[in-house]
C-alpha cells in the first residue's frame, strides 16, 4: 500500500437535507470514509478549503451561497481546484448538468434516480482515477 492509499479518505458533504444527509453519511462511513457535513452554502468553500477532502459531494440549492458557485470558486483557488467534484443534486436538466461539468464537476448525479450504491461506485470510480 502506498502513500496515497494510506491518506485518510475524507468527504465533504454539502447537503442541507438533513435525512439525505444522513442516509448518505452512514452508508459511506461503512464503505470506510469519513464524512464532514456541511449544510449551508455560505460554509462549504472555507471547510474544503481547512479539510483538503479527498472528493467534495456537493448539492447545487442550498441557503446561501448555491452549489455552482462554491463549484466555481473551489475550481479558481489554488487550494483547492485539483479536489474532484461530484454533484449531487435534484436540479437535472440538461443544462443545468451541463453547467455543472463546464465548471469543473467531474460527474452529476441526480438525487432522484440515483441509488446510494451508484453514489458510493461513482466515488470510488473518481477516487480511483486519482
Amino acid at each position: 500500500m502506498d502513500k496515497e492509499e494510506k491518506k485518510e479518505r475524507k468527504i465533504v458533504l454539502v447537503e442541507d437535507d438533513s435525512l439525505m444527509s444522513s442516509i448518505l453519511a452512514a452508508h459511506l462511513i461503512k464503505e470506510g470514509f469519513n464524512i464532514i457535513s456541511v449544510t449551508e452554502g455560505a460554509q462549504a468553500f472555507e471547510r474544503i478549503q481547512a479539510e483538503q477532502p479527498s472528493i467534495v459531494l456537493l448539492d447545487i440549492v442550498l441557503p446561501g451561497i448555491g452549489g455552482f458557485d462554491i463549484l466555481a470558486k473551489l475550481k479558481q483557488d489554488e487550494s483547492t481546484k485539483s479536489i474532484p467534484v461530484l454533484i449531487l443534486s435534484n436540479l437535472g436538466s440538461k443544462e443545468e448538468i451541463q453547467r455543472g461539468i463546464d465548471l469543473g464537476a467531474e460527474d452529476y448525479l441526480v438525487k432522484a434516480n440515483s441509488m446510494v450504491e451508484e453514489i458510493t461506485g461513482k466515488i470510488q470510480k473518481i477516487l480511483n482515477k486519482r
